[in-house]
């Protein structure tokens, strides 16, 4: 019995010690060893998987050669390029989805192309002069209200970028100046009222443009420059009011219904398709719901102002009687489940 008793009690702590020491070991562990680490096949970079740790702070022990940081679904709420500084081959960058309500873009991150901030807190436009080999920029979520002219001009390579779902009223003419570069730019699910003339006259390589979802009711003429093609244009969710001042957009559909599209978004799937019609009209009550493609008014110059001459609607024009509201917006829904670091283009 007396042995037995004493090999109970050098037995016994032996559970107790380890126990200690494995919630040692976790309190050793910072949050850089809890990102997963994996080659990224499509980019042939090194990736941390930081997603969704409760992190507070930015992980300060990462692999030197990380090439793409994943830090969405966090609790980061105000974020400086100082501490990426130690991650010298850093291209891709997502801080989605953190609650953000500052970013600073100081000292300056050269080598950054991506970076995602869709899904914050943002009220206003950080500055982001240092970062001037960025290409796709991601705002979409957040609440700004208004763009400097020249906003962006210090992002003279950026190719892609996402400004939907904030809450812009207006812009001014040159909020894209310097952009000779952009491709893709989404403005889609804001609260635009108007656009004025000359917004796209500097982005030269611009090929998919969209709309959708604002309170847009005409369209300034020659808005869409005529040396280039637009190949993806989304118009559909405006309150287009049908008249001689929406004649210059009925057109210019016309001309180029090729280039009208319209996404349908589902609960497994998001469908892009063609659809000259998707654009449509909300007022006057007659033309309520046709597309802008069939109104049928006809418009004279007489001096410097228009002469309406209202045309009867011709027997073979289907009567459309969907109702499109005049205050249609998506509301997009925060979801870290999937970690798609871009929008979707038809390309």
């Amino acid at each position: 019995m007396e042995v037995k008793a004493l090999l109970d009690r050098e037995l016994m702590p032996l559970p107790a010690l380890s126990c200690l020491a494995l919630l040692s070991m976790a309190g050793a562990v910072g949050p850089g060893e809890l990102c997963q680490m994996e080659m990224n096949q499509i980019k042939d970079r090194n990736q941390a998987n930081c997603t969704r740790l409760g992190l507070s702070r930015v992980p300060s022990q990462l692999p030197k050669d990380t090439g793409i940081l994943l830090l969405g679904c966090n609790h980061l709420v105000s974020v400086s390029t100082s501490s990426f500084q130690y991650l010298p081959m850093l291209v891709d960058l997502d801080l989605s989805h953190n609650g953000l309500k500052a970013f600073h873009a100081a000292p300056a991150l050269p080598r950054l192309q991506e970076l995602i901030l869709s899904h914050n807190a943002l009220g206003a436009l950080p500055p982001l002069q240092g970062l001037p080999g960025l290409l796709h920029l991601g705002l979409a979520h957040n609440s700004i209200q208004d763009l400097a002219p020249g906003a962006f001009r210090s992002l003279g390579e950026l190719q892609e970028l996402d400004l939907r779902g904030n809450q812009l009223r207006r812009l001014p003419k040159e909020a894209f100046a310097g952009l000779a570069e952009l491709r893709n730019l989404d403005l889609s699910n804001n609260s635009l009222e108007e656009l004025p003339l000359g917004l796209l006259s500097e982005l030269e390589a611009l090929e998919g443009l969209r709309l959708s979802g604002n309170y847009l009711r005409t369209m300034p003429t020659g808005f869409f420059p005529e040396d280039r093609i637009l190949h993806y244009v989304f118009l559909d969710k405006n309150p287009w009011h049908c008249n001689c001042s929406l004649a210059y957009l009925r057109d210019w559909i016309t001309e180029n219904e090729a280039s009208v599209y319209y996404q349908e978004d589902g609960l497994d799937a998001v469908k892009v398709e063609n659809d000259a019609e998707s654009a449509r009209c909300d007022s006057p009550a007659q033309y309520r719901g046709t597309p802008v493609l069939y109104f049928t008014q006809s418009c004279s110059k007489v001096g410097n102002g228009d002469v309406y001459v209202p045309e009867t609607r011709p027997d073979d024009l289907p009567v459309l009687h969907t109702s499109v509201p005049s205050t249609t917006m998506a509301t997009a829904s925060s979801r870290c489940d999937s970690f798609l670091l871009f929008w979707i283009w038809c390309i």
